[in-house]
């Protein structure tokens, strides 16, 4: 899908806010005024490489001045930054939209396409492991936090991070905070070391080389760059979440691909020890079917509810997390973003970052004592 078409999804979710006016108080409507801006980020895949390949961003500023917090937004497998800012088709609300939730919080967002993604460059499938996708987020922060990212009105600089991301996302934020300890706050979501026994069939199965489906004929993906099959994405991610039908049609056709390597290597990303030092939120959907099924615990499911979530988890995350909390969305499958109930998310997140790591300068306000 060409970087023209991305553009007109994005105007689309702009251009029916008005619909979303009308719905009446409580509905999520589009943020007034908001400043976007995309770039190009000159990035390496391994440190001591030359910065050849390049990652898509669009960064986002809420209303007024400009806030001392980005979040860095990190999307799943056959995603892009869409998934973070996904139109509504039906009701032209932002009730899918996370970036414009940061946004009315006060934070400024930065959502990217992973490398190998979207309108990223896309190098040789075998090259594109959870490793070089965390070096390559590592690179973007570090571009934030020294003001040379471009934002609406010129170049502009972050004093703080939190690094948000959904399934493949959160892997490759445990292993970004893990080995650069850079952030100030990590979100994880979708996302835990207990991948499920029949999770493989349920991914594998639909996957197929991207280079035989029709959405990405003739644009040079080697052989071990993937996608799903049509029609496979509700039962793979939305079930049995609550979604509106025109969601998951929309989630078709904007979908992108996963490599070989990242696949193959799960086993491995769920075994390594990890060594966060900021607090961290997890947040899962209580049927999620990739990595919340049945456990060896007395509560059975790993997370029917946020105390269990908690307690099987936050030991994973590394001796040194200075604080961890957990919230579970009823009823949710994988997908948290694009689901009916995702505005409750939204909230939570938005919550705890103004507590735990706040908008404004100087030094986040961390763990309660």
């Amino acid at each position: 899908m060409t970087t023209w078409t991305w553009r007109r999804l994005a105007n689309l979710a702009l251009g029916l806010s008005v619909l979303g006016a009308l719905l009446g108080p409580g509905t999520p409507v589009l943020a007034a005024g908001r400043n976007c801006q995309d770039n190009l980020i000159a990035v390496a895949l391994a440190p001591g490489l030359h910065k050849d390949q390049q990652v898509f961003t669009r960064l986002c500023l809420p209303e007024g001045p400009p806030p001392a917090t980005v979040q860095v937004l990190v999307h799943g497998i056959t995603y892009t930054h869409l998934y973070w800012d996904f139109p509504d088709p039906t009701g032209g609300t932002a009730r899918y939209s996370y970036v414009n939730a940061a946004l009315e919080a006060g934070f400024a967002t930065l959502a990217m396409d992973r490398i190998g993604g979207g309108a990223s460059s896309r190098p040789l499938g075998a090259l594109v492991t959870i490793e070089s996708n965390a070096y390559v987020v590592h690179q973007v922060i570090q571009a934030l936090r020294a003001g040379a990212v471009r934002g609406p009105t010129g170049a502009i600089g972050f004093e703080k991070v939190v690094l948000v991301g959904h399934s493949y996302g959160s892997f490759t934020a445990w292993y970004e905070a893990t080995d650069y300890q850079d952030v100030d706050g990590v979100i994880l979501s979708g996302v835990s070391h207990t991948f499920q026994p029949t999770a493989p069939l349920n991914v594998l199965l639909p996957l197929r080389p991207a280079f035989l489906d029709p959405a990405f004929f003739g644009q040079g993906y080697d052989p071990t760059y993937l996608t799903t099959v049509p029609s496979s994405r509700q039962i793979t991610f939305y079930a049995p979440g609550k979604a509106d039908p025109a969601v998951i049609a929309l989630d078709e056709r904007t979908k992108s691909t996963l490599t070989l390597t990242e696949f193959s290597l799960f086993p491995l990303v769920l075994a390594r020890p990890l060594d966060i030092q900021v607090p961290v939120l997890l947040a899962n959907g209580s049927r999620d079917t990739l990595f919340c099924g049945p456990t060896l615990t007395p509560g059975g499911n790993l997370c029917a509810d946020a105390q269990t979530l908690l307690a099987l988890e936050a030991p994973r995350l590394g001796p040194r997390v200075p604080c961890a909390e957990a919230w579970v969305l009823p009823g949710a499958g994988h997908m948290l973003n694009t689901l009916l109930d995702a505005p409750q998310w939204f909230a939570v997140a938005q919550e705890w970052s103004t507590r735990l790591v706040g908008t404004g300068p100087g030094p986040a306000p961390g763990c309660a004592r």
